[in-house]
């Protein structure tokens, strides 16, 4: 994804993976279905490079407030 891109290249986050779940497939994985409309959550998640969670935050269909900075720092915290 073309937004995806540019994230990771304006900060610089060579080793980084976004993904955006367009086809539904990880949705269900994550527990990231929304409770009353049928659409995913925006749901962030941060996993490690073991497979471990260690950031999520389900906003529901909202966006993350400041959600590049809350990330970076979520990202620099497990550095």
């Amino acid at each position: 994804m073309a937004s995806h891109r540019k994230f990771i290249e304006k900060h610089d986050l060579d080793d980084l993976t976004l993904l955006s779940d367009e086809d539904g497939k990880i949705t269900g994985i994550y527990n990231a279905d929304h409770w009353l409309l049928p659409v995913a959550s925006r749901v962030y998640i941060i996993v490690n490079k073991d497979g471990r969670i260690v950031y999520r935050k389900n906003k529901g269909i909202f966006l993350l407030k400041n959600q590049t900075e809350t990330l970076l720092q979520a990202i620099d915290e497990q550095l």
